[in-house]
């Protein structure tokens, strides 16, 4: 019963109704209580002050002279039968001279210290002179009593004596328990309205919310058109009015979902590309049509547990390190040749749930790839001979005496061109011997400071015309890498070259070298022109130029990045590119660390 909102809300509100009753009858009782000991202890006050008055020889002669007068007026007073005074003398043992007892033990004579139902404390107090005022109970706890005890002064301004009285606190205690039997009742009337109102206003509040309740019970078992009987304007009539606006908006976003799936399952039917999604545990969860013929997926998919995407030449996926779910690889299925990009997909949270695999026929982009790089090593080997021939030619007649310049001015220009057809000869050639795996590289450990400063040494004469600030920052803890000497060097040239080229006059280039892992890395920044986002997607290939009027006055072929990534990766290596437009280039390369030497 208690799960319920609606009997909470009545206990508590019946709980805190208890509460303030206690501590208002409570302040309100204790508050009666100590007005009433007031108002009794004052008319103590004024009885004995009355007495004290009628006794003036009290001031005057010794009190033992004056028992018999004393008892005298106190047996003409008129006292209720709870009232009691005692006339007790200042001595070195204060004793009762008179008192207003009339039954039981026996006052007069008697060591006021000692004498039943008198406070010696107070006495003793009293006697310095202390007006004592005290509530002593009786030993067996049934009755209370109020003692006052007022000092009585001499002539000489010395206490005399005590007078003494007692009064019955049955009255105060009879209006006190009164008081407690009226709050009571009204306690037990305040939460019978309080429980009728309680449960009035919760079952207000909670029969909307049920009704809500229900109608999201039905949606969560499919039924959308639902809708909720709004009764009023408070927060609980806005929640159901949010509630007839979810279950519309629910289900015209449904509607749309299911448009917008129906879209995306024809595309992914009858889209050229084959697809294939898995999840984390490697298990395919959709391949489309075109993806099943490809890979010969047949049957169920659930009764595939996992599929290696390896086959596809992807290697080392691992879901905790999201730069290795996302990439492109290319992959020999039977006779046809496919261009594989893959991504990871994400949960609303960003949190990788799986993997999506495009597999693209490039057969034919393969085959004419394969003319192509055949026709390059053809065309290398034809035009070498004779450009050959052309720049021994060239050379005899720049070292003859000519005598009319324009013959030499000729001469110097067919020996420049000789020189950059020569280099793409040369680089045609490297590419087809690496293409065709006939390139043999000699690895070898090779520190990385004095490679770098052998390829800026001789590259010293281009860095001077242009007047570039160059900055090495090599650590020198910095380990060895292996590598080829020559290829190295071929790459490095070609990138630091490449600094120089595409850097305004007093440009900055700097390189760097890490330690990283069992890799080193080695990074030359410039603060050139740069590039953009689609010539950066490009760079790498074969003689693709970012400005081809640019590289032609710069002597340029389009092949050297080409080569250097393509000698880099031949030795294990890794080359990166960073470029902002109008910011600068960053290039970094990473070889294998020597670990021999570590």
């Amino acid at each position: 019963m208690f799960s319920s909102i609606k009997w909470r809300f009545i206990v508590i509100y019946v709980l805190l109704v208890i509460v303030v009753m206690a501590i208002v009858g409570g302040f309100i009782v204790n508050r009666l209580e100590d007005d009433q000991l007031e108002k009794l202890q004052d008319d103590m006050s004024q009885t004995l002050s009355a007495v004290a008055g009628a006794a003036p020889y009290l001031t005057e002669q010794n009190w033992e002279q004056t028992a018999g007068r004393m008892q005298n007026t106190l047996n003409e007073w008129r006292l209720s039968t709870d009232e009691s005074i005692y006339v007790i003398e200042a001595g070195e043992v204060p004793r009762i001279i008179a008192s207003s007892v009339r039954s039981g033990i026996q006052a007069n004579g008697a060591n006021a210290l000692s004498y039943p139902g008198l406070s010696a404390s107070g006495i003793l107090r009293a006697l310095e002179g202390e007006i004592q005022r005290e509530i002593i109970e009786e030993p067996n706890g049934q009755m209370a009593y109020a003692h006052y005890i007022q000092p009585v002064y001499n002539r000489n301004g010395d206490v005399a004596g005590l007078m003494y009285m007692t009064t019955s606190l049955a009255f105060v205690q009879s209006v006190v328990g009164d008081a407690r039997v009226i709050l009571s009742y009204a306690t037990l009337v305040a939460l019978t309205i309080t429980g009728a109102l309680g449960y009035i206003l919760a079952q207000s509040i909670t029969g909307p919310i049920r009704a809500v309740t229900q109608k999201a019970q039905e949606m969560s078992e499919g039924n959308f058109d639902q809708k909720v009987e709004v009764k009023s304007n408070d927060e609980i009539g806005q929640l159901g009015s949010m509630f007839n606006v979810l279950t519309t908006e629910l289900k015209d976003t449904l509607n749309r979902i299911d448009t917008e799936r129906s879209k995306l399952d024809t595309i992914f039917n009858y889209m050229a590309e084959g697809v294939i999604a898995l999840n984390r545990r490697g298990q395919p969860i959709h391949v489309n049509p075109v993806g099943r013929e490809i890979l010969e997926l047949e049957g169920e998919l659930e009764e595939i547990e996992y599929w290696d995407v390896r086959q596809l030449n992807i290697q080392g996926i691992n879901y905790y390190d999201e730069s290795s779910l996302s990439g492109t690889a290319q992959a020999q299925i039977k006779d046809k040749f496919y261009n594989i990009r893959y991504a990871p997909y994400k949960t609303e949270f960003g949190q990788d749930v799986g993997l999506i695999v495009v597999l693209q026929d490039i057969t034919d982009e393969h085959n004419l790839d394969i003319l192509r790089k055949d026709f390059v090593a053809n065309v290398g080997h034809e035009l070498k001979t004779p450009l050959t021939t052309i720049k021994s030619y060239t050379e005899t007649l720049l070292n003859a005496s000519l005598e009319e310049r324009a013959a030499k001015r000729f001469l110097e220009i067919i020996n420049r061109e000789a020189d950059r057809m020569n280099h793409l000869v040369v680089d045609l050639l490297q590419l087809s011997n690496m293409d065709a795996r006939r390139q043999v590289w000699d690895l070898k450990s090779m520190d990385v400071y004095e490679t770098v400063t052998l390829v800026l040494e001789s590259l010293q004469p281009m860095i001077g015309e242009k007047h570039h600030h160059v900055h090495l920052e090599i650590p020198t803890d910095i380990h060895n890498f292996i590598g080829d000497p020559h290829g190295v060097s071929q790459v490095l040239t070609n990138i630091l070259s490449n600094a120089v080229k595409y850097t305004s006059y007093g440009g900055r280039i700097t390189v760097s070298a890490k330690n990283y892992g069992s890799r080193v890395h080695i990074k030359i920044s410039d603060n050139g022109m740069g590039m953009g986002k689609r010539d950066l997607e490009r760079i790498f290939e074969r003689f693709y130029r970012v400005n081809k009027d640019r590289s032609r006055t710069s002597g340029g072929t389009g092949l050297g990045l080409s080569i250097a990534k393509e000698i880099m990766e031949s030795m294990d290596g890794r080359i990166r590119i960073k470029s902002e437009l109008s910011v600068g280039t960053t290039v970094l390369l990473s070889f294998p660390v020597d670990e021999a030497l570590l």
